[in-house]
Protein backbone atom coordinates (compact mmCIF):
# COMPACT_ATOMS: atom_id res chain seq x y z
CA UNK A 1 0.00 0.00 0.00
CA UNK A 2 1.15 3.53 -0.75
CA UNK A 3 1.24 4.63 2.90
CA UNK A 4 4.12 2.20 3.48
CA UNK A 5 6.24 4.22 1.07
CA UNK A 6 7.61 7.72 0.72
CA UNK A 7 7.82 7.36 -3.07
CA UNK A 8 6.70 4.56 -5.36
CA UNK A 9 7.64 4.18 -9.02
CA UNK A 10 5.51 2.01 -11.28
CA UNK A 11 6.72 1.18 -14.79
CA UNK A 12 8.52 4.51 -15.11
CA UNK A 13 10.31 5.23 -18.38
CA UNK A 14 12.13 8.38 -19.43
CA UNK A 15 12.69 9.56 -23.01
CA UNK A 16 14.79 12.64 -23.87
CA UNK A 17 12.33 15.38 -24.76
CA UNK A 18 14.47 16.41 -27.74
CA UNK A 19 13.93 13.03 -29.43
CA UNK A 20 10.95 11.24 -30.84
CA UNK A 21 9.69 8.51 -28.51
CA UNK A 22 11.34 5.21 -29.36
CA UNK A 23 12.58 2.24 -27.41
CA UNK A 24 16.18 2.94 -28.35
CA UNK A 25 16.03 6.47 -26.93
CA UNK A 26 14.93 5.46 -23.42
CA UNK A 27 17.10 6.73 -20.55
CA UNK A 28 15.03 4.69 -18.08
CA UNK A 29 12.98 1.68 -19.07
CA UNK A 30 9.99 0.51 -16.99
CA UNK A 31 11.58 1.01 -13.57
CA UNK A 32 9.43 -0.08 -10.62
CA UNK A 33 10.31 0.06 -6.91
CA UNK A 34 9.25 1.71 -3.67
CA UNK A 35 11.21 3.73 -1.13
CA UNK A 36 10.30 2.79 2.43
CA UNK A 37 10.33 5.26 5.29
CA UNK A 38 13.63 5.07 7.17
CA UNK A 39 15.32 3.07 4.41
CA UNK A 40 18.87 3.44 3.09
CA UNK A 41 19.07 2.66 -0.62
CA UNK A 42 22.42 2.69 -2.40
CA UNK A 43 22.03 3.04 -6.17
CA UNK A 44 24.95 1.74 -8.21
CA UNK A 45 25.67 1.91 -11.92
CA UNK A 46 28.27 2.96 -14.44
CA UNK A 47 28.22 6.35 -16.15
CA UNK A 48 25.17 6.62 -18.39
CA UNK A 49 23.22 3.92 -16.57
CA UNK A 50 20.43 6.33 -15.57
CA UNK A 51 21.32 6.95 -11.91
CA UNK A 52 21.02 10.75 -11.97
CA UNK A 53 17.89 10.58 -14.11
CA UNK A 54 16.32 8.24 -11.57
CA UNK A 55 17.12 10.71 -8.80
CA UNK A 56 15.51 13.58 -10.73
CA UNK A 57 12.37 11.50 -11.26
CA UNK A 58 12.16 10.68 -7.54
CA UNK A 59 12.77 14.35 -6.71
CA UNK A 60 10.03 15.57 -9.02
CA UNK A 61 12.45 17.83 -10.87
CA UNK A 62 12.05 15.83 -14.08
CA UNK A 63 8.57 15.49 -15.52
CA UNK A 64 8.85 16.03 -19.27
CA UNK A 65 9.42 12.78 -21.11
CA UNK A 66 8.42 10.71 -18.08
CA UNK A 67 5.81 7.97 -18.45
CA UNK A 68 4.44 5.56 -15.87
CA UNK A 69 3.43 6.47 -12.33
CA UNK A 70 5.40 8.29 -9.63
CA UNK A 71 3.40 8.25 -6.40
CA UNK A 72 4.19 10.15 -3.21
CA UNK A 73 3.02 9.62 0.33
CA UNK A 74 1.22 12.94 0.70
CA UNK A 75 1.25 12.68 4.50
CA UNK A 76 5.07 12.75 4.49
CA UNK A 77 6.03 14.59 1.30
CA UNK A 78 4.71 17.77 -0.27
CA UNK A 79 4.22 18.15 -4.00
CA UNK A 80 7.27 20.42 -4.23
CA UNK A 81 10.48 19.00 -5.75
CA UNK A 82 12.77 17.30 -3.24
CA UNK A 83 16.23 18.95 -3.27
CA UNK A 84 19.17 16.89 -4.54
CA UNK A 85 22.69 17.18 -3.13
CA UNK A 86 25.03 17.04 -6.13
CA UNK A 87 28.73 16.40 -6.74
CA UNK A 88 29.32 20.17 -6.89
CA UNK A 89 27.57 21.59 -3.78
CA UNK A 90 28.53 25.18 -4.67
CA UNK A 91 25.77 25.16 -7.28
CA UNK A 92 23.13 25.07 -4.54
CA UNK A 93 24.81 27.26 -1.90
CA UNK A 94 23.52 30.84 -1.91
CA UNK A 95 24.61 32.40 1.38
CA UNK A 96 28.09 33.74 2.15
CA UNK A 97 28.22 31.72 5.40
CA UNK A 98 26.57 28.47 6.55
CA UNK A 99 24.30 30.53 8.84
CA UNK A 100 23.18 32.79 6.00
CA UNK A 101 22.67 29.91 3.59
CA UNK A 102 20.33 28.06 5.93
CA UNK A 103 18.47 31.32 6.73
CA UNK A 104 17.77 31.83 3.03
CA UNK A 105 16.58 28.24 2.64
CA UNK A 106 14.22 28.56 5.61
CA UNK A 107 12.85 31.93 4.48
CA UNK A 108 12.16 30.53 1.01
CA UNK A 109 10.10 27.77 2.58
CA UNK A 110 8.06 30.13 4.71
CA UNK A 111 9.42 29.19 8.14
CA UNK A 112 8.31 31.65 10.82
CA UNK A 113 11.01 34.19 11.72
CA UNK A 114 10.93 33.31 15.44
CA UNK A 115 11.77 29.67 14.64
CA UNK A 116 14.62 30.28 12.23
CA UNK A 117 17.51 30.79 14.68
CA UNK A 118 16.79 27.61 16.61
CA UNK A 119 16.42 25.62 13.40
CA UNK A 120 19.76 26.90 12.05
CA UNK A 121 21.64 25.75 15.14
CA UNK A 122 19.84 22.40 15.09
CA UNK A 123 20.65 21.48 11.49
CA UNK A 124 24.22 22.79 11.47
CA UNK A 125 24.93 20.87 14.66
CA UNK A 126 23.47 17.72 13.04
CA UNK A 127 26.01 17.87 10.21
CA UNK A 128 28.95 19.01 12.35
CA UNK A 129 29.09 22.64 11.16
CA UNK A 130 27.77 24.46 14.23
CA UNK A 131 31.23 25.84 15.08
CA UNK A 132 31.63 27.10 11.51
CA UNK A 133 28.24 28.77 11.07
CA UNK A 134 29.81 32.22 10.57
CA UNK A 135 32.78 31.06 8.51
CA UNK A 136 32.94 32.27 4.87
CA UNK A 137 31.69 29.52 2.56
CA UNK A 138 34.72 29.85 0.28
CA UNK A 139 36.98 28.79 3.18
CA UNK A 140 35.09 25.54 3.78
CA UNK A 141 36.52 22.27 2.48
CA UNK A 142 34.72 20.32 -0.23
CA UNK A 143 33.32 17.92 2.34
CA UNK A 144 32.09 20.75 4.56
CA UNK A 145 30.31 22.31 1.59
CA UNK A 146 28.59 18.97 0.96
CA UNK A 147 27.49 18.89 4.58
CA UNK A 148 26.16 22.46 4.26
CA UNK A 149 24.11 21.40 1.23
CA UNK A 150 22.74 18.51 3.30
CA UNK A 151 21.96 20.91 6.16
CA UNK A 152 19.81 22.95 3.79
CA UNK A 153 17.72 19.86 3.00
CA UNK A 154 17.35 19.06 6.69
CA UNK A 155 16.35 22.63 7.46
CA UNK A 156 13.19 22.28 5.40
CA UNK A 157 12.50 18.94 7.13
CA UNK A 158 12.95 16.78 4.07
CA UNK A 159 12.22 13.19 5.23
CA UNK A 160 14.13 11.91 2.20
CA UNK A 161 17.70 12.90 1.31
CA UNK A 162 18.78 12.43 -2.32
CA UNK A 163 22.56 12.39 -2.71
CA UNK A 164 24.17 12.09 -6.14
CA UNK A 165 27.78 10.84 -5.89
CA UNK A 166 28.57 13.44 -3.23
CA UNK A 167 31.94 11.84 -2.33
CA UNK A 168 33.25 11.69 -5.91
CA UNK A 169 35.30 14.89 -5.67
CA UNK A 170 36.45 14.36 -2.07
CA UNK A 171 39.66 12.84 -0.76
CA UNK A 172 39.34 9.47 1.04
CA UNK A 173 39.32 10.85 4.60
CA UNK A 174 36.70 13.50 3.84
CA UNK A 175 34.62 10.95 1.90
CA UNK A 176 34.50 8.77 5.01
CA UNK A 177 33.62 11.78 7.18
CA UNK A 178 30.71 12.83 4.96
CA UNK A 179 29.43 9.25 4.64
CA UNK A 180 29.59 8.78 8.41
CA UNK A 181 27.62 12.01 8.98
CA UNK A 182 24.93 10.89 6.54
CA UNK A 183 24.82 7.49 8.28
CA UNK A 184 24.18 9.33 11.56
CA UNK A 185 21.31 11.23 9.95
CA UNK A 186 19.88 7.94 8.70
CA UNK A 187 20.00 6.54 12.23
CA UNK A 188 17.87 9.51 13.33
CA UNK A 189 15.12 8.41 10.93
CA UNK A 190 15.90 10.19 7.65
CA UNK A 191 15.47 8.07 4.53
CA UNK A 192 18.48 8.08 2.19
CA UNK A 193 18.99 7.52 -1.52
CA UNK A 194 22.77 7.36 -1.93
CA UNK A 195 24.11 7.20 -5.49
CA UNK A 196 27.70 6.03 -5.86
CA UNK A 197 30.16 4.11 -7.97
CA UNK A 198 32.23 3.27 -4.88
CA UNK A 199 31.12 -0.17 -3.75
CA UNK A 200 33.26 0.16 -0.62
CA UNK A 201 30.63 2.63 0.65
CA UNK A 202 28.06 -0.19 0.93
CA UNK A 203 27.13 -1.55 4.34
CA UNK A 204 25.53 -4.85 5.31
CA UNK A 205 22.12 -3.37 6.14
CA UNK A 206 21.84 -1.35 2.92
CA UNK A 207 19.38 -2.09 0.17
CA UNK A 208 21.34 -2.02 -3.08
CA UNK A 209 19.82 -1.22 -6.47
CA UNK A 210 21.95 -1.65 -9.58
CA UNK A 211 21.06 0.13 -12.82
CA UNK A 212 22.26 -0.92 -16.25
CA UNK A 213 21.17 0.92 -19.39
CA UNK A 214 18.21 2.44 -17.56
CA UNK A 215 16.92 -0.84 -16.15
CA UNK A 216 17.11 -2.30 -12.64
CA UNK A 217 19.20 -5.48 -12.85
CA UNK A 218 19.55 -6.05 -9.09
CA UNK A 219 17.50 -5.04 -6.06
CA UNK A 220 18.36 -6.67 -2.75
CA UNK A 221 20.48 -6.57 0.40
CA UNK A 222 24.04 -5.39 -0.18
CA UNK A 223 25.79 -8.69 0.77
CA UNK A 224 23.73 -10.54 -1.85
CA UNK A 225 25.47 -8.50 -4.51
CA UNK A 226 28.73 -10.32 -3.72
CA UNK A 227 27.52 -13.84 -3.00
CA UNK A 228 29.07 -16.55 -5.14
CA UNK A 229 27.27 -19.86 -5.42
CA UNK A 230 28.76 -22.30 -2.95
CA UNK A 231 30.91 -25.21 -4.13
CA UNK A 232 31.43 -23.52 -7.49
CA UNK A 233 33.38 -20.66 -9.02
CA UNK A 234 30.35 -18.98 -10.56
CA UNK A 235 30.49 -15.21 -10.56
CA UNK A 236 28.66 -12.98 -8.14
CA UNK A 237 26.23 -10.38 -9.44
CA UNK A 238 28.93 -7.78 -8.82
CA UNK A 239 31.43 -9.59 -11.04
CA UNK A 240 28.92 -10.42 -13.75
CA UNK A 241 28.12 -6.70 -14.06
CA UNK A 242 31.79 -5.72 -14.29
CA UNK A 243 32.14 -3.92 -10.95
CA UNK A 244 35.18 -4.16 -8.71
CA UNK A 245 34.25 -5.57 -5.31
CA UNK A 246 35.50 -3.94 -2.08
CA UNK A 247 38.87 -5.17 -0.86
CA UNK A 248 37.33 -7.02 2.11
CA UNK A 249 35.05 -8.98 -0.23
CA UNK A 250 37.94 -9.88 -2.53
CA UNK A 251 39.90 -11.24 0.43
CA UNK A 252 36.87 -13.24 1.56
CA UNK A 253 36.57 -14.73 -1.94
CA UNK A 254 40.21 -15.82 -1.84
CA UNK A 255 39.66 -17.41 1.56
CA UNK A 256 36.65 -19.28 0.16
CA UNK A 257 38.94 -20.89 -2.41
CA UNK A 258 40.97 -22.25 0.52
CA UNK A 259 37.87 -23.64 2.14
CA UNK A 260 37.44 -20.83 4.66
CA UNK A 261 33.87 -19.56 4.57
CA UNK A 262 33.32 -16.27 6.40
CA UNK A 263 29.75 -15.68 7.44
CA UNK A 264 28.33 -13.12 7.19
CA UNK A 265 30.34 -11.96 4.18
CA UNK A 266 32.43 -8.95 5.32
CA UNK A 267 32.03 -5.75 3.30
CA UNK A 268 34.49 -3.59 5.24
CA UNK A 269 38.03 -4.04 6.54
CA UNK A 270 36.70 -3.85 10.09
CA UNK A 271 34.21 -6.65 9.43
CA UNK A 272 36.91 -8.72 7.70
CA UNK A 273 39.26 -8.39 10.67
CA UNK A 274 36.51 -9.38 13.11
CA UNK A 275 35.41 -12.34 10.98
CA UNK A 276 38.95 -13.70 10.71
CA UNK A 277 39.56 -13.32 14.46
CA UNK A 278 36.30 -15.15 15.27
CA UNK A 279 36.70 -17.86 12.63
CA UNK A 280 38.68 -20.33 14.74
CA UNK A 281 36.81 -19.74 17.97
Amino acid sequence: MLEQYLVQLEEVSVTPVSLEISGEALIMNKVSFGINRGEWITVIGSNGSGKSTLLKVISGMLRLGVSGKVKRNREKLSTSPIPIVMQQPEAGIIGSTPWEDVVIMLERHGVAAELIQGKIVEVLEAVGLKERMNQPVETLSGGQKQLLAIAGCLAVQAPLLLLDEVTTMLDPSMSIFVLDKVRELHQSGVSIIWITQKLEELREQDRAIVLKEGTIVFDGKAPELFQRKRLSLEESVCESLGFEAPYAVQVAWELEKEGIQLSPLPLTIEQLTEAVVLYDR
